[in-house]
């Protein structure tokens, strides 16, 4: 495998509706570079375990936006990584503003215990990021883009360069002129589309998918944070270049 590789780890919205886990991307960038994984739902850990993925190589964590069904399977990967994984080394975390606060949060809720007693055995590095569009962060050996997504104060979309292929992620958002922004500097673009037809939350729907895609460039898109119905829709009528996503599909582009 020498292109960048995508594992669908969870691709459902946060009602697990039709069994999908949360939302959960792990991103190989090529061979000899550490993977990542964007956004870390509840279910996430279960997904590793079943789909025998390795975290030993693991380098960093994108988070998308601060509510649970993207964030809530931090203490369970924490657990992992110290006690079955034994890492030592660093791990860089990203995120909106407030993600440290967020994390932390939710493992002194859960494992206060083993913070307090035992601490853990190597070192979180958070680096939060302020929502609004910024070109060019360094992520280690990758640069990444950022830009605001209509959704939640802390939600951001990522458009990552992974050696010359370009991945875009809009995290949760309804449609907007950022998503479309994200969408034409990437090759590949993975779109939340949380419901067939147009709702009143913060949310993508098909039909506007349908009706705007050729707003989006001519990136190949990926749905995710979607129930079945959406993926049936799609493959009873379907939109050229955009293919549905399900737990534990690989795409490599």
């Amino acid at each position: 495998m020498d292109r960048p590789q995508l594992q669908f780890l969870g691709t459902g919205t946060a009602f697990h509706t039709d069994g999908r886990g949360s939302q959960c991307i792990l991103v190989q960038p090529a061979p000899a570079a550490p993977p990542f994984l964007v956004d870390l739902g509840p279910t996430a850990m279960a997904a590793v375990m079943r789909m025998g993925v390795d975290l030993e190589r693991l380098g960093r964590l994108f988070i998308t936006h601060l509510h649970g069904d993207h964030v809530a399977g931090w203490p369970f990967l924490l657990l992992h990584l110290n006690f079955v994984e034994r890492r030592s080394r660093p791990l860089d975390v990203h995120g909106p503003e407030g993600v440290r606060g967020c994390l932390e949060g939710l493992m002194q809720l859960c494992y206060r215990d083993i913070i307090d007693s035992t601490g853990l055995g190597f070192e979180i590095r958070y680096h939060e990021l302020p929502v609004t569009a910024s070109f060019g962060l360094d992520g280690g050996a990758l640069r990444f883009d950022i830009l605001p997504m209509d959704h939640h104060p802390s939600s951001i979309g990522y458009r990552f360069d992974l050696g010359g292929r370009t991945l875009g992620v809009t995290g949760d958002t309804r449609w907007c002129a950022n998503l479309e922004a994200l969408a034409r500097g990437s090759e590949v673009f993975l779109i939340e589309c949380t419901s067939v037809n147009k709702v009143e939350q913060a949310h993508v729907s098909l039909v506007e998918l349908r009706e705007r895609v050729d707003s989006l460039g001519d990136c190949r898109i990926v749905v995710v944070h979607l129930p079945d119905e959406v993926a049936a829709e799609l493959a009873a009528d379907p939109i050229p270049r955009v293919i549905a996503s399900h737990d534990g599909m690989v795409y490599a582009f």
